[in-house]
């Protein structure tokens, strides 16, 4: 019975003790493999402190045009279509001639600055005023240049403004007023009146923020547009309209 014993106990004891070198080799690789992951995710960290380099330039990416203010050249573009419009209406075809120069050498720059954009629609409409000034029509010269403030003023929506596009949309329809009332086309006057109404509403939230009594005069004289009866009744709010235009410019300036 002695004999039996002796055998068995050193057994247990070498069972006993491979499976804690198996359980401290088990605890070893378990350790090891979370110091590893640790040290993974610490290095990534390092290298990306707040996990998002993938996202990171998709989210920063955006247009060009959507950063950077209206190029010179267009602004320069849009103000000589304005001066050609003022001199027409005056009958100072010399002065006209003088800035549908500069007018076109400010295109030249246009289509040098604005390469990714079309800019064919002004081409056009600075071609025919240029036409028009040379055979001294003044309709169609004041037609033309309108327009051409107008093409500019949409060329530039995509680019950071200080004022509201809608603001150089609604000098453009007071113009318009102006032109079409001289010309007796009543119909012309119906669909200003409409897409007056259109760009006034989208503008009219952010005039109300900075002066709700400019809102308010503005907001009488589309009214007033909307109400004309007769050619005369149109020609006498474009005046007052394009003046209130240029008070809502001061006011978002």
């Amino acid at each position: 019975m002695n004999t039996i014993l002796r055998t068995r106990q050193p057994r247990d004891w070498w069972n006993t003790a491979a499976l804690g070198v198996v359980a401290v080799i088990v605890l070893l690789i378990i350790w090891m493999n979370a110091c590893s992951s640790t040290s993974s995710t610490s290095n990534l960290r390092k290298a990306d402190p707040a996990g998002i380099a993938a996202a990171t330039p998709a989210s920063a990416s955006g247009s060009k045009a959507s950063r950077e203010s209206v190029p010179a050249s267009l602004v320069s573009a849009g103000e000589y279509g304005e001066n050609v419009y003022d001199y027409a209406k005056a009958n100072d075809w010399k002065n006209a001639g003088v800035k549908v120069v500069a007018l076109r050498n400010a295109i030249k720059e246009v289509r040098s600055d604005l390469k990714s954009q079309k800019v064919e629609g002004l081409d056009t409409n600075v071609a025919a005023l240029d036409r028009a000034v040379t055979v001294k029509d003044r309709q169609a010269t004041m037609r033309e240049a309108n327009q051409v403030t107008l093409d500019v003023a949409n060329l530039s929506e995509a680019y950071k403004r200080s004022v509201p596009v809608e603001v150089t949309r609604l000098d453009f329809y007071g113009r318009e007023l102006e032109v079409w009332a001289e010309a007796k086309e009543e119909n012309k006057l119906k669909a200003v009146a409409r897409e007056m109404r259109q760009t006034w509403n989208r503008l009219r939230p952010s005039i109300e923020s900075h002066s709700p009594t400019e809102a308010k005069k503005f907001d009488a004289l589309v009214a007033r547009v909307e109400s004309a009866k007769t050619i005369a009744d149109y020609s006498r709010v474009a005046t007052p309209v394009l003046n209130e235009v240029d008070n809502l410019e001061k006011l978002l300036s």
